[in-house]
């Protein structure tokens, strides 16, 4: 389908003309402002705080600390519990001690921003500082600080997996390659901060609060929970969301804190967070060391992997514990053959700003580690990188194949897209091209990564067992209006991804109407269908849409049967064709969508059995994952000034069938925007005391479009058995293999090996034109 030929995005039109309606524009009667009074500290004790000059200030509504809410309100909830978790019990403010530079202290309510932001410099905390801890490494040691006193060390979880006799593998192996990849901390950076305002709501004996958010149904549940309330009696709202890429997709203290203001004052009470909050207190991602060891034969195939993925969670491990590191370890084979493995996975305390999801969890982390090994065994064999993947992926007849870890890797054509890739990026003639170019002075170097991405995430009983404290699952409701025309009703949040619009394209084509004849409606926790996992792990379109269109072929049983009622036939003889329903031998028997609408809510004639209305639902659990799959290849240019020029990029993928190209071409390429990112630019840095040093866009640098090489794109469809519509996830593709394909080229360019690495997806520079 080309671009002229896609149904338009209704939606999408109004972003254009400046029309979205965010949390900063929500304006209620008699609405108050928050500001959150934040640790300068990253350990200490709080050995006092005095509020009294600052409550006594004209326009202060409310003073909070965390010796209230601690007495007020329950934990925050965890998301990922895993068996053995240790739990730290986090509250909305701290009261005890504070562990990150960033962490809440203090609440202020007032008239405006301006007064809040006054008091706050008014408020006097007394400080009993405390060593820091900033590094996974340095936490792991056994003299290291302890963040929990009732933890007998900083480790918050464990996983493993052990297959096969990997020590007989590693011992008979004719090539073994042993390195060390680390992955930087990044910030999520959406264009929107994000934002929380609650207030009173009479008519429920309740709350409603607006929040830029992932996960409406989430938040409700961990509000309710924390403020003890009934769950029906809070409503959450998700306006337009400006970004999140999983920055938005827990549960934060500050939607807790402003429900608590607005219940106390019963008032409506709003917080906007700033850019330099965004840097210190929304989980970052990343921050990743992956030690990882392979095994070969002397053809080339590979035995065995031992590998460990060590996540610097962060001060607290409510947001999303381990699950980047759980997810890294269960990746690591990626779409090889792995006979024999044995991987760890764990994350530790430390006192920085808590991680939590950043696009693509805890993939691209382990596709650094075993893309960068991969090239390293090919130069160590001399052979061509591509043809050791070749003889290692699993083959199109062994799928669905499960991996050593458990993953179903469920329909692929891994080979054939690989050798399209090649074919289409020239990888004989680079290659050659770029080694005369070395052989002239000229630094520059192709390089290549294969991956799998886990998408449409779920099965919920994959969920319980990894500790997931939601389902997997997806509701959805579709209603047919007496006019003809159909609203949707989805749990999942549009962000920028552009979710509304596959999900209005699949009713449509069910149904046989215009896209225009359809509305999604979303982010309303007292409308909208319940999602079990909410907009995360790239499963809109994939489970959002199964669900849809289980609901829709609900609708569509149900107008086939009041069409043969009304036109005296069969319903094995009708059709839903265009907007209408007829006979499949006689077209002008035929009844169209609107007039079976009017007739089923009339309901003056309607078959025995059959309910008035039209108005289906569906709860759709994946069976597994969807599993995509693709390869990045660039080329490099490293110029004299030690900066790595990316050349041009071809991404070849295939994310079953596609939906919406036009989306999917568009989620891709900004996906190679963070992986250049990730690979060239961006990094938190902090003090060895805790002091973070990247806390606004001046010190966090990004890629601009101008930054942007050429890029190619080419798609393969095999659809996955395990969805209606066969469509897998592609969110988080882009991202995953373009850190491993560029650090492969600029070792390429740089025309050294050594079986022993230590590289760094940021500064690239730094790891590799240095020496690694």
């Amino acid at each position: 389908m080309s671009a002229t030929d896609l149904p338009p995005r209704p939606a999408a039109l109004r972003f254009v003309r400046g029309e979205g309606q965010y949390v900063a524009d929500v304006r209620l009667p008699h609405m108050l402002h928050a500001f959150i009074l934040r640790s300068p500290e990253a350990h200490a004790k709080l050995e006092a705080i005095d509020t009294d000059e600052a409550a006594s200030m004209t326009g202060v509504r409310l003073l909070v600390t965390g010796t209230e809410i601690a007495a007020a309100t329950a934990p925050q909830p965890i998301v990922w519990d895993l068996p053995g978790q240790r739990r730290a019990e986090t509250r909305s403010l701290a009261h005890d001690r504070v562990r990150y530079v960033g962490e809440p202290v203090a609440l202020i309510v007032a008239d405006s921003e301006r007064i809040a932001r006054r008091a706050a410099a008014r408020i006097r905390v007394r400080y009993g500082k405390l060593p820091a801890v900033t590094s996974a490494e340095a936490a792991e040691a056994p003299d290291s600080p302890r963040l929990y006193e009732d933890w007998p060390d900083n480790v918050v979880a464990r996983a493993n997996w052990l297959v096969g006799d990997v020590d007989a593998a590693f011992e008979h192996a004719a090539f073994v390659t042993d390195g060390v990849y680390i992955s930087r901390r990044m910030a999520g950076l959406p264009l929107e901060a994000r934002a929380v305002l609650a207030a009173p709501d009479a008519a429920r004996n309740g709350l409603t609060v607006w929040t830029s958010t992932q996960a409406p149904h989430q938040v409700r549940a961990a509000v309710a929970s924390c403020l003890r309330m009934p769950e029906h009696r809070v409503r959450v709202i998700a306006p337009d969301v400006g970004g999140a890429f999983g920055t938005k997709s827990c549960v934060y203290g500050e939607e807790t804190l402003m429900a608590y203001a607005a219940r106390k004052l019963r008032r409506p009470v709003r917080w906007i967070e700033d850019r330099h909050e965004s840097f210190t207190s929304s989980v970052p991602g990343r921050d990743e060391t992956v030690t990882l060891s392979l095994a070969f034969d002397a053809q080339g195939i590979l035995l065995a992997m031992r590998g460990r993925v060590l996540l610097n969670k962060g001060a607290e491990p409510y947001a999303a514990s381990i699950g980047s590191a759980w997810t890294g370890g269960m990746m690591l084979p990626g779409g090889y053959r792995v006979p024999a493995l044995a991987i760890e996975a764990l994350g530790v305390v430390t006192n920085t700003t808590p991680t939590g999801a950043f696009r693509g969890y805890g993939q691209p982390e382990v596709n650094f580690a075993v893309e960068s090994a991969f090239d390293e065994a090919a130069r160590r064999m001399q052979i061509d990188p591509a043809e050791l993947r070749r003889r290692n992926l699993v083959r199109e007849s062994e799928m669905p194949f499960q991996s050593t870890t458990g993953l179903v890797l469920d329909s692929g054509r891994y080979h054939a897209l690989l050798d399209l890739a090649l074919a289409k990026f020239g990888w004989d003639a680079a290659r050659e091209r770029t080694a005369r170019e070395r052989s002239g002075g000229t630094r520059s170097g192709v390089g290549l990564a294969f991956y799998v991405e886990a998408t449409n995430m779920g099965p919920s009983p994959l969920c319980g067992m990894v500790g997931v404290r939601s389902g997997g699952f997806d509701v959805c409701q579709v209603r047919v209006e007496p006019s003809g025309q159909v609203s949707v009703f989805t749990g999942q949040t549009p962000m920028g991804q552009g979710v509304e619009a596959a999900l209005a394209q699949l009713c449509a084509e069910e149904l046989t109407l215009p896209i225009e004849d359809v509305v999604v409606i979303h982010g309303d926790t007292a409308s909208c269908a319940y999602t079990g996992y909410s907009s995360g792990g790239s499963r809109g379109a994939g489970v959002g849409g199964s669900a849809l269109i289980g609901a829709a072929r609900k609708v569509k049983h149900k107008l086939l049967l009041l069409a043969a009622h009304l036109l005296d036939a069969n319903a094995a003889d009708l059709l839903l064709v265009q907007g209408g329903v007829q006979h499949r031998d006689d077209p002008t028997r035929r009844r169209s969508i609107t007039d079976l609408a009017q007739a089923a809510y009339l309901a003056a004639s309607l078959p025995a059995g059959m309910e008035a209305g039209l108005d289906e639902r569906m709860a759709f659990d994946p069976p597994a994952l969807g599993i995509s799959y693709g390869v990045a290849l660039c080329e490099v240019a490293l110029c004299p000034d030690l900066i790595v020029r990316v050349r041009r990029i071809l991404f070849a993928h295939d994310c079953g069938r596609q939906i919406r190209p036009d989306i999917v071409e568009g989620q891709i390429i900004g996906g190679i925007a963070q992986g250049l990112g990730t690979a060239l630019y961006e990094q938190l840095l902090y003090e060895p005391d805790g002091t973070p040093r990247t806390t606004s866009l001046r010190d966090y640098d990004i890629p601009f479009a101008a930054d942007m090489p050429p890029i190619e794109l080419v798609h393969l469809e095999t659809p996955s058995p395990f969805f209606p519509h066969g469509a897998k996830g592609v969110g988080e593709s882009g991202v995953i293999p373009i850190p491993a394909a560029i650090a492969n080229a600029v070792r390429d360019a740089q025309s050294s090996g050594d079986a022993s690495l230590r590289l760094d997806t940021v500064p690239l520079i730094a790891g590799l034109l240095g020496g690694a």
